[in-house]
C-alpha cells in the first residue's frame, strides 16, 4: 500500500520533470524532424520552451501525420522507463523539491543517482 501511495505521489513529479527534458530533446532530435511540418501547420505560434511545442503537438494528436505520432509514442514510453528507473532515486533526493525543479534537483544529485536511473536517463537522452 505505501509503496502504491509513493508511485501516485512521485510518478506526476518525474514525469514532469523529465517531460520538460524530453521536450527540449524531442524538439531537438529526430522527432522534430518527422514532426516538423505538424509543428508548422498546428504550432507555428507556439513559442518554444517549456515544453510547449510537446503541449500543442498533443492537442492535436488526433491530426498528426502518422510518423509524428510514431515518434511521440515512442518519447511517451521512453519517458515510461525514465520515470520506473528514477522514481526511488526522485524519493530519496528530491522529495523537498519545490514544484518544477526536480530535473535541477536530478542533475544536482546525478553522482548519487541508480544505475538503473542513470542508464534510462541516458537512453532516453540518446534515442531523443
Amino acid at each position: 500500500m505505501r509503496r502504491r501511495f509513493r508511485a501516485f505521489v512521485v510518478a506526476p513529479v518525474v514525469i514532469g520533470a523529465f517531460a520538460m527534458t524530453s521536450s527540449v530533446a524531442f524538439a531537438q532530435g529526430a522527432a522534430a524532424r518527422a514532426c516538423n511540418g505538424d509543428i508548422q501547420a498546428f504550432c507555428a505560434g507556439v513559442p518554444h520552451g517549456d515544453g510547449k511545442i510537446v503541449q500543442c503537438l498533443r492537442s492535436h494528436q488526433q491530426q498528426l501525420s502518422p510518423g509524428c505520432q510514431a515518434d511521440m509514442q515512442r518519447a511517451a514510453g521512453l519517458m515510461k522507463e525514465v520515470v520506473a528507473a528514477c522514481e526511488d532515486d526522485v524519493h530519496r533526493y528530491c522529495a523537498g523539491a519545490a514544484p518544477g525543479t526536480t530535473r535541477d534537483c536530478l542533475r544536482t544529485n546525478f553522482r548519487e543517482l541508480s544505475m538503473g536511473c542513470k542508464r534510462e536517463l541516458f537512453e532516453a537522452k540518446k534515442a531523443m
